[in-house]
């Protein structure tokens, strides 16, 4: 029962993202969310539209945070991974206690 809830609120949230998709993408120069006024068509001083070199700007900033990100992940994942590699090497050792209680059984 809870997986089939979990399922209609899914579907419930993607209906409501859908509409209001439809509700703004036909016509950026009206009234593009309900409520909302649009004081100008000019792409200059509006919040639904933007100016190429504006539309390049996002992008350029998209482009950096992601490379940043992936970095970010990068570097951890090579770090992590030579400290794994290192405790490993020393799990593989045996310890000093067991050493001396082989030298004492030998004795």
């Amino acid at each position: 029962m809870k997986r089939l809830a979990l399922l209609i609120l899914i579907l419930a949230i993607l209906g409501a993202g859908g509409t209001l998709t439809a509700l703004t993408g036909s016509d950026w120069s009206a009234t593009a969310m309900p409520g909302a006024k649009v004081q100008c068509a000019d792409p200059a001083c509006s919040v639904f539209l933007a100016e190429p070199w504006q539309a390049g700007q996002l992008i350029l900033l998209v482009g950096f945070i992601l490379f940043n990100m992936i970095g970010i992940g990068a570097t951890l994942a090579i770090v992590l991974w030579f400290l794994n590699k290192q405790v490993a090497t020393v799990r593989a050792q045996p310890s000093a206690d067991t050493q001396n209680t082989a030298s004492i059984e030998k004795a």
